[in-house]
């Protein structure tokens, strides 16, 4: 009786980073659509997920973000230790979404103008 050397991959092993986040951020926008609380909003388990991918998912969240702003930032701080938002831009999500992108040109996170 052989043994296999490993086991099976599960689907999400075999995912891309950014297949993963694109099916994880489409899970936690239909999960989050009808909550208004941002801590209720970033706690549900798909958002958790992608804070858990790391700084991979960066680039991906800033572009997310450059074409729809959405609430990001608890998971972009999270993930980078940063906060890039100006306190006049709190609580606003557009210019928050803006001071990120704009973070991650500066970083060269994102490789484009807004």
């Amino acid at each position: 009786m052989s043994e296999s050397p490993s086991p099976p991959q599960s689907a999400t092993e075999r995912l891309s980073v950014a297949e993963r986040f694109q099916r994880l951020a489409t899970e936690w926008k239909q999960e989050s659509r009808h909550l208004s609380n941002s801590a209720q909003i970033a706690m549900l388990k798909p958002y958790q997920s992608i804070i858990g991918m790391g700084v991979p998912v960066v680039p991906l969240i800033l572009e997310e973000l450059s074409r729809e702003p959405n609430r990001w930032f608890w998971a972009l701080e999270a993930i980078t230790e940063q906060n890039p938002v100006p306190p006049e831009a709190m609580g606003k999500v557009r210019l928050m979404a803006q001071a990120w992108v704009q973070w991650g040109e500066r970083q060269g996170v994102l490789g484009h103008g807004s």
